[in-house]
């Protein structure tokens, strides 16, 4: 027997540190419901329109995703839980630029990208916004073969549907 459960139930989903340059200051806020698509060249993620950081995406079109490991969850608690306008998260992190020079990423994050905006979509209150990928960071010792290994990145994981509360990545389950 299945239960009926409301809601989107495609999860878990990493948690990412978006950041964007706001009146020339990086700021950073939490998303809990990101997604890739087109092959990993583009990344989607919804935004409530009254958040400081969409002035910055829009004023600049780039905004960073930025994929925090466990031992950021202080900080990402306290991105996702204060507001740029009255707290200067600059203070959190070390901040470095790639090519785009408006898009601040966050170095103690073991992953790093830094997008264009492509598109906006208008919908009530949010907006989806449509990144397309420019570089991905990655710290060198989560880095095997060429090859990414997310066990090392340990990142947070947002449980999107029940209890809405964050985890951590288990174990390989095949060689």
């Amino acid at each position: 027997m299945k239960a009926e459960i409301k809601g989107n139930i495609l999860n878990p989903l990493p948690v990412a540190l978006v950041g964007a340059l706001v009146n020339g200051k990086p700021n950073y806020l939490v998303i809990g419901y990101i997604s890739p698509f087109n092959f990993g060249k583009h990344v989607f993620f919804s935004l409530f329109k009254k958040r400081y950081t969409t002035v910055g995406i829009h004023e600049n079109m780039t905004f960073s995703v930025n994929i925090p490991s466990i031992s950021l969850l202080q900080e990402t608690k306290l991105c996702g839980s204060k507001s740029g306008r009255d707290y200067d998260k600059t203070s959190l992190f070390d901040t470095f630029f790639g090519d785009l020079k408006t898009a601040p990423m966050i170095r103690e994050c073991p992953l790093n990208m830094e997008c264009e905006v492509e598109q906006i979509i208008d919908y009530d209150l949010n907006e989806g916004i449509i990144g397309k990928v420019v570089k991905s960071y990655a710290d060198s010792n989560t880095v095997f073969d060429g090859k990414l290994d997310i066990r090392k990145v340990q990142p947070i994981i947002w449980a999107t549907c029940g209890d809405f509360n964050y985890y951590n990545i288990g174990a390989r389950v095949d060689e």
